[in-house]
């Protein structure tokens, strides 16, 4: 699992990384590695920052430009607040 490393700060890193972690335990998966990263250097969590930012740009600025590129490949979208 690649998370974007936003904070540079050590302990918030590591304990992020540890929460996770145990969170993941509690549920049975142990096989997952965590791996925290700027996201400049992972292509998947620039695709993710894109099809996050291309949603959020549908509903926060009724922009479907881009959007309109990644909803075919969308299976479900709910909003968690409407």
């Amino acid at each position: 699992m690649y998370i974007d490393q936003k904070d540079t700060n050590k302990f918030l890193k590591n304990n992020f990384e540890k929460y996770l972690q145990d969170n993941l335990n509690k549920w049975g998966n142990r096989t997952i590695k965590i791996r925290i990263k700027p996201s400049h250097t992972e292509k998947c969590l620039q695709a993710v920052d894109f099809i996050s930012w291309a949603i959020f740009r549908k509903y926060e600025q009724s922009d479907y430009e881009y959007y309109e590129i990644i909803k075919n490949s969308i299976v479900e979208e709910n909003l968690l607040f409407p």
